[in-house]
């Protein structure tokens, strides 16, 4: 009986491909490109929404954030952290986390000359700040200071904007203490923000701790805020740090809790990626299915002569699924090998986008988009352009068995 080994029905496809080479190139180049763009769209997704969350987590409220528990809802001063000590000596303790700060947050009003808003405004410690926020590299005009007598202020771009200040300039900041008596003070604006935090860039002045403090009559802190090394550990940190800490007055967030923007965006991101690669599963399946199905039709008589010479149906089904695997998978690793040098250099060097700068930050966004890679990327795809192809050949290998080999010889 007619029976060929498995390298030589590789050897026939390769020899089919070639003989019609034009078109095996075209099928390639599409899943090839269809691919880049996949990979660039994730990269570049994944990357902004990686960004955004990094703006908002290390300039505001951190990975996790330690408050009284009542202080989130009454927004009330005196629901405050007054055992920090004890606090800050547990959190030393933990390899997990990258830093922690300790902020007074409180809501007030912030006048001018001819303007005034309601703010926050946040108490910080400027050294600590530098290692943990490092809203030193967030400054765009002035100085990362408080000035000599350390009444001066740091303030988001867009709020200085929005009233019309400068640097060197003065502002009346009133607020509520913790008697509910109205205290004011005079500050300098000393530096300019612009975080890409919403929040700080468009509400927020940065001032003192310690004169905060002794303004409103605070001896504690509002809250701890706290990086880890790991976003992907906040759950079980927080589960940990509750055992830990047994405190029933405090209450202990993850930036998820916090922002859930920032989370309903990642949700996004996982969904994004799953209609992308639901996209290119599509494309290739169309793209391969077109092709067999030309190919299997014009070789009918071929195929009829190998089943009537003793051919087995199911070593011509292999050579039909060695020939669309391996056009797909050459237009496969040309798009991932392309697709992975153009995210290598965005990850790098990023998109630029400054032109639209203004309208990002409104977002959160940099206007500099810099790409994520990750292994996922390309082992979904490939799974993807995988199953394609064997959705593909099956309608194509369907109508070659139910033909007739003497049929098809004489057609």
């Amino acid at each position: 009986m007619f029976n060929l080994t498995q390298n030589i029905y590789l050897k026939m496809a390769v020899l089919h491909i070639f003989r019609r080479r034009g078109r095996a190139i075209l099928i390639s180049l599409m899943i090839a490109l269809s691919l880049i763009g996949l990979l660039l769209m994730e990269g570049l997704y994944e990357g902004m929404m990686v960004q955004m969350t990094q703006n908002t987590v290390k300039t505001g409220s951190g990975t996790i954030s330690i408050q009284h528990k009542s202080f989130r809802a009454q927004n009330n001063i005196n629901y405050n952290i007054d055992n920090s000590q004890s606090i800050t000596e547990i959190l030393d303790s933990y390899s997990q986390i990258k830093s922690y700060a300790l902020r007074i947050n409180q809501q007030a009003l912030v006048a001018t000359a001819g303007y005034s808003q309601s703010i926050t405004v946040m108490g910080i410690d400027l050294l600590k700040e530098k290692n943990h926020s490092q809203l030193q590299d967030f400054i765009i005009d002035g100085d990362y200071s408080f000035g000599k007598r350390e009444r001066g202020v740091l303030i988001g771009y867009r709020l200085a904007k929005k009233l019309k200040l400068s640097i060197g300039k003065k502002v009346i900041v009133t607020m509520q203490d913790t008697n509910n008596e109205i205290v004011s003070i005079a500050l300098k604006i000393e530096g300019i923000l612009k975080t890409h935090n919403t929040l700080i860039d468009s509400s927020t002045l940065v001032m003192n701790q310690t004169i905060m403090a002794k303004l409103i009559g605070i001896q504690g802190v509002t809250e701890v805020a706290i990086l880890l090394k790991s976003q992907n550990d906040e759950y079980l940190f927080k589960q940990n740090l509750i055992s830990t800490l047994k405190n029933d007055t405090l209450a202990i967030y993850t930036y998820k809790e916090l922002s859930p923007s920032l989370h309903e965006g990642e949700v996004m991101m996982q969904t994004f990626n799953s209609i992308s690669s639901a996209f290119i599963f599509i494309v290739a399946t169309l793209g391969i299915f077109g092709v067999v199905l030309v190919s299997v039709l014009e070789r009918i008589r071929e195929f009829g002569i190998m089943m009537a010479i003793g051919t087995q149906f199911k070593d011509i089904a292999r050579l039909i699924i060695y020939e669309s695997l391996i056009i797909t998978l050459s237009g496969y690793f040309i798009g991932a090998i392309l697709g992975a040098a153009l995210l290598w250099y965005l990850k790098i060097y990023g998109l630029d986008l400054s032109g639209f700068s203004d309208a990002f930050a409104i977002f959160g966004m940099d206007s500099s988009m810099h790409a994520i890679i990750k292994p996922e990327y390309f082992t979904q795809s490939l799974a993807s352009v995988i199953l394609a192809t064997l959705a593909a050949v099956i309608i194509p290998i369907r109508t070659l068995k139910k033909r007739n080999p003497i049929q098809s010889i004489n057609e």
